[in-house]
């Protein structure tokens, strides 16, 4: 994947999502997603604390809009942990290819999803329409 905007992740996120894999079956080892998304964080992330995150970053449990740049298609979701994901309410992991894409970006963002069957798309984040952090939830 490649980014165009700085990663930025809150001190809480990183820390869950560093742990993901000891709640998870087999501590995650058949999921490539969790150890690209460790990675990300690990690597490219600057951590900041949940009270001194910008209101325009992508934090876990926002909600988001944002849009495929080749089909034009705007989808709105909430960005949530494996356990909570439901396709139907529009909830999707943060180790999918496009939660990774979505997680510590800013509103403007543009991000290149590698998606599972080896196809490339860009997307742009539109929109931020709830972030925990900016509505005082620093428990979510």
């Amino acid at each position: 994947m490649m980014y165009y905007t700085p990663l930025v992740v809150t001190d809480r996120d990183a820390v869950r999502i560093r742990e993901l894999g000891k709640r998870l079956p087999d501590a995650g080892r058949g999921l490539p997603g969790l150890r690209d998304l460790v990675e990300q964080v690990d690597a490219e992330a600057e951590i900041v604390p949940g009270t001194g995150v910008p209101a325009d970053v992508v934090t876990m449990n926002s909600i988001v809009s944002f849009k495929d740049e080749e089909t034009g298609h705007v989808s709105r979701v909430a960005l949530v942990y494996p356990a909570d994901m439901s396709i139907a309410d529009h909830r999707i992991s943060v180790l999918s290819p496009v939660g990774r894409a979505l997680l510590g970006r800013t509103a403007g963002a543009v991000a290149d999803v590698a998606l599972p069957d080896g196809s490339e798309r860009r997307i742009r984040i539109l929109e931020i329409h709830y972030q925990p952090e900016a509505s005082g939830d620093f428990e979510r």
